[in-house]
């Protein structure tokens, strides 16, 4: 009764939470549509109704789907609060497209007079702004003058003589340019870009004026907001000194490697540097030279710059406790899984830079597809972690860990405890490196009996218990724009698992690739190519941890989780008659599995949609497609509310051992990362 009375408190309290959250967010919305008593001049109490903007006949239809949101006169939306009608505004409007139009390239542009027509009934206004674009001028010539002796800016070139002209897209990239020349390590580098207009011959010229100034070097350092972390701690990590070279890589790594001890919420080094920032999304003027820096050929005199710059280090620890609850599902044609987690991490609990991390996770699996007297399986595991950013050089970052983990196979568990020292360090903005030598001890619960046959056939370990000493080692090169559903960027992965000492010998090598080619804003082509091998074993086989399994909703979508493996015999002993047996996966010594996806997935919306072919397979030995090659293909929609991204998954698997076979329709559905 006790406990029951614990349960129905607790979904009162969740139920009381979720309610409050409700009406929380009502108020908000509430809040963000009241209109302030006092009326702004030319006001009225008439909504806009519908804003067009119209080309008259014989002029290009230019699209205006990025100016529209931005104009002051309005419908209203569920992402925008609603606008009254205003004169004043519908001018400022008239004015804002005609300036639209010549960024497009339309000097000439005209914008008549918008037509209002105003609904007393309903309290409606409709908007009309008719304009006559004129001929598009074209970009004649694009130069780059002042670049410092061995530096290269013609990879931002935005356009080519003859091209379409873009003034904004022109006109930002000059900070792309300024960034560069920080980079190099003038780090008070300015580009200034000016625009030369021949009205007669419709045609534009554009000329970018670098302004690097000297290279320059650290200056004085000063390091403010640190509590609980000592400054020498901050200093050390910084990794910049007085008069040594300053650069703009050089001032992010140092915010980068602060980020990375896990101490620090927010991490700014303030400069002394004389450079401009890109607001965003804002009209550029292009740099504001002074008169008296041009020369009488038109060249810019160097600006009177110290090389020392100044740092101001400006941290925001991270508060001393953080609790993360987490929770995942995911379903398969053979499977269904539930998962929750809970962690928590004590920043600087043993003195500055010491910290201690605690994580677990509980999950059940339902297996409807095995012959099994366990259909059901608890699984999880447990972390218990203590961390020392710096403990090996500057950004050598050590780790002493104990975990355990039980793991659900289909019929079957993998039990281990790990525990060990580790070292991770940033080597580069997204180059990651891992290494780890732990004491490791693993239990196959359920898993078997194999004939001595079979156990030679498949290398299996002649044991159930594993005892030994491994090591592991992963170099990473993450670039992707975003972890869940990427649309630009790779990710490039080498991983090797070594057992030397042990109940068995192995090596497992694991190499990874995942790359994505935007096509426009929405549309994306994403690839991904995963390989496992597991070499140098002998004749006591290849326990259950190393061996490799593929399938389910985050593997080759042709398969359930785990089921893209060889399969094995297994017999048990009936007291009267033959022994029952049965085949149970028991995981390859090499896996192959790769994916092509089209995505859909327009940026600031809540659903996408995914077309996608997978292919795999699994082998004995080395050959991951010794019983050829399995395909499948489907498609599936994404959609991600209230930060959740869930994905689901409609697969055919059309191809069987190099075989066009008919495998069915499969739904495999999750909430996390694609690929």
């Amino acid at each position: 009764m006790a406990v029951r009375g614990r349960r129905e408190l607790a979904w009162i309290l969740d139920a009381i939470r979720v309610l409050a959250s409700a009406l929380m967010g009502c108020w908000l919305l509430a809040a963000c549509a009241q209109r302030p008593a006092e009326k702004v001049p030319g006001e009225t109490d008439i909504d806009v109704a519908r804003v067009s903007v119209v080309p008259k006949a014989g002029t290009p239809d230019v699209s205006m789907a990025a100016l529209l949101p931005k104009l002051g006169s309005r419908p209203s939306s569920a992402l925008y609060t609603p606008r009254r009608y205003n004169p004043f505004r519908v001018a400022e409007d008239r004015r804002r497209i005609q300036s639209f139009l010549a960024t497009q390239g339309y000097l000439d542009a005209v914008v008549d007079e918008a037509r209002v027509q105003l609904d007393e009934t309903k309290k409606e206004a409709t908007i009309a702004f008719h304009f006559q674009a004129g001929p598009r001028y074209r970009l004649e010539s694009l130069r780059i003058q002042g670049t410092p002796s061995g530096v290269n800016l013609d990879a931002f070139r935005r356009a080519e003589p003859g091209e379409r002209y873009d003034l904004e897209t022109l006109r930002v990239v000059r900070y792309d340019m300024a960034g560069a020349l920080q980079r190099e390590g003038y780090g008070h580098a300015r580009v200034y870009v000016r625009t030369y207009v021949d009205r007669e011959k419709k045609l534009v010229h554009v000329v970018y004026f670098c302004d690097p100034g000297p290279l320059t070097k650290v200056g004085r350092i000063r390091v403010e907001g640190t509590k609980r972390v000592a400054e020498a701690d901050v200093r050390e990590r910084l990794g910049l000194a007085s008069g040594a070279p300053y650069s703009l890589d050089a001032k992010e790594k140092a915010e980068a490697d602060l980020y990375d001890t896990g101490a620090f919420a927010q991490v700014v080094v303030e400069t002394t540097a004389d450079v401009e920032q890109y607001l965003g999304d804002v009209p550029d003027t292009g740099g504001v030279i002074d008169e008296s820096r041009v020369d009488a050929e038109g060249n810019l005199t160097p600006r009177p710059l110290p090389d020392a710059i100044d740092l101001v280090v400006h941290v925001d620890e991270a508060p001393s406790a953080k609790v993360r609850l987490r929770g995942s599902a995911e379903l398969d044609p053979t499977r269904m899984d539930l998962v929750a987690g809970a962690g928590v991490e004590l920043r600087n609990a043993l003195g500055s830079q010491h910290h201690l991390i605690a994580r677990g996770r509980i999950g059940v699996g339902y297996l409807w597809r095995d012959d099994t007297d366990q259909p059901a399986g608890l699984y999880g595991d447990a972390l218990l972690r203590y961390v020392r950013p710096g403990l090996v050089g500057r950004i050598g970052d050590g780790r002493l860990s104990a975990r355990f983990r039980d793991v659900l196979y289909p019929g079957f568990h993998l039990r281990e405890l790990t525990t060990g020292p580790g070292l991770r360090s940033t080597l580069a903005k997204g180059l990651f490196f891992d290494v780890d030598a732990f004491f490791r001890v693993a239990y196959q619960a359920d898993f078997g009996p194999f004939s001595p046959a079979e156990r030679a056939r498949y290398a299996l370990a002649d044991g159930n218990t594993y005892v030994g000493a491994d090591a592991a080692a992963a170099l990473v090169w993450d670039s992707r724009n975003d972890p869940v559903e990427a649309t630009r960027g790779h990710l490039l992965a080498a991983r090797v698992l070594a057992s030397p000492f042990g109940t068995q010998q192995y090596v497992q090598l694991a190499p990874e690739a995942r790359g994505f080619i935007p096509l426009g804003d929405s549309f994306a082509i994403g690839a991904h190519a995963s390989f496992g091998w597991v070499l140098g074993y002998g004749d006591t086989g290849v326990p259950l941890g190393p061996r490799l399994f593929g399938g389910g909703a985050f593997g080759m979508r042709g398969y359930g989780r785990d089921r893209l493996s060889p399969v094995a015999e297994t017999c048990a002993p009936v007291a009267a008659g033959p022994p029952s047996c049965r085949g149970e996966y028991v995981g390859g010594l090499s896996l192959a599995e790769a994916k092509l996806e089209l995505r859909f997935l327009p940026p600031q919306k809540q659903a996408g949609i995914t077309i996608f072919t997978d292919a795999g397979g699994a082998g004995r030995r080395a050959n991951p497609f010794e019983d050829g090659v399995q395909m499948a293909a489907g498609l599936g929609p994404r959609l991600r509310l209230w930060y959740v991204p869930i994905s689901v998954d409609v697969s055919y698997r059309f191809m069987e051992q190099s075989r066009l076979a008919d495998g069915g329709l499969r739904v495999f559905a999750r909430i996390g990362e694609a690929f």
